[in-house]
């Protein structure tokens, strides 16, 4: 980075920082920490191709931990259970490795995370986009429920294509049993005294984004077994929604994540604290996740057709739901 280069992120810096505190957070972990971590434990040498695995239908639970999947989800009524290396820490990351500049003409994509939109919208024979069509204004996500009905329609119209089914939980917003919801600067939810308590902040400034679960972990407002409870509740819904699309559908699926999440765990060689997922950190609670199998009936025959996916969505949509779902 030259002397400009440096100059101007500053100044950006400078600028973001005055309405949002936690840009210098996610600086500081990508221009510093980074580094160091991208080539430590574990590197993506080994990490899996999820386009070169035995699958029909490919569900992808967004930022599931594979210490989390296996607190709640049902191993034993799998054929196979496995914890595997993704190639990215955050789903930007794990769509550009897997998927940007593919040609996927035997895929349908149903997908709840625009990211997938934004970097491969063009790497898929069919992409729905749950995101755009059936997003949740009140509470600010898209329900899995939402995600099985696109999916088990992709299946009925697509019957010789593999599809690729991602659901937006356990990520962020938390919606489950014990939901923890913020607004601006307030914190509602199950927090240190229980359902419905507001935190007052410490000063009024106007938020830019949705403020997050690890912002508030990070602040010490909330703790981290309340986020853990509600992070698993999260993957509950998301679970209960892979079994009923099991219900409906054949071949062989795999079950898996593009990344995972810190808690406030310490990386490695520099010993930070770091809550989330940011980029360029590859430690094992962001990049170890799932690889779940399970086979329902008879395999389905695959044929490669044309590359005709695009996105439907605009620039302003794109950035509208990233923000919504606190990416910054």
């Amino acid at each position: 980075m030259g002397l400009t280069d440096t100059a101007s992120y500053v100044l950006d810096g400078l600028r973001e920082s005055y309405d949002d505190p936690f840009w210098w957070r996610e600086r500081v972990f990508e221009f510093l920490v980074g580094p160091f971590h991208t080539n430590v434990y574990p590197t993506r040498h080994g990490s899996v191709r999820v386009m070169d695995e035995d699958w029909d239908t490919l569900v992808v639970l967004d930022a599931c931990r594979a210490d989390l999947f296996a607190e709640r989800a049902p191993l034993t009524e799998y054929d196979d259970y496995r914890t595997v290396t993704s190639r990215g820490s955050t789903t930007r990351e794990w769509v550009r490795q897997n998927f940007a500049g593919g040609d996927f003409g035997d895929t349908v994509y149903v997908t709840s995370n625009p990211y997938v939109s934004r970097e491969a919208g063009d790497a898929f024979h069919e992409l729905v986009e749950c995101w755009l069509e059936d997003f949740d204004e009140e509470r600010k996500t898209v329900p899995p429920e939402a995600v099985v009905d696109a999916a088990k329609r992709a299946h009925e119209e697509y019957p010789e294509k593999r599809v690729i089914v991602h659901f937006m939980q356990p990520h962020h917003p938390f919606i489950g049993e014990h939901e923890l919801s913020f607004a601006g600067w307030q914190i509602e939810g199950e927090t240190h005294g229980g359902a419905g308590e507001r935190i007052e902040p410490d000063h009024t400034t106007e938020r830019q984004r949705p403020y997050t679960p690890w912002d508030a972990l990070w602040m010490g407002r909330v703790s981290k077994d309340d986020v853990w409870q509600a992070y698993g509740d999260n993957l509950t819904l998301a679970l209960d929604a892979v079994e009923d699309l099991l219900d409906d559908v054949e071949g062989r699926v795999a079950v898996t994540s593009d990344h995972g999440n810190m808690l406030g765990e310490r990386t490695f060689p520099l010993p930070l604290r770091v809550y989330g997922h940011p980029k360029g950190i590859r430690s094992k609670e962001l990049v170890e996740v799932p690889w779940a199998v399970k086979d329902v009936g008879e395999r389905r025959t695959i044929s490669t057709g044309e590359t005709q996916s695009t996105t439907d969505s605009d620039a302003d949509d794109l950035e509208d739901r990233l923000a919504d779902l606190g990416y910054v």
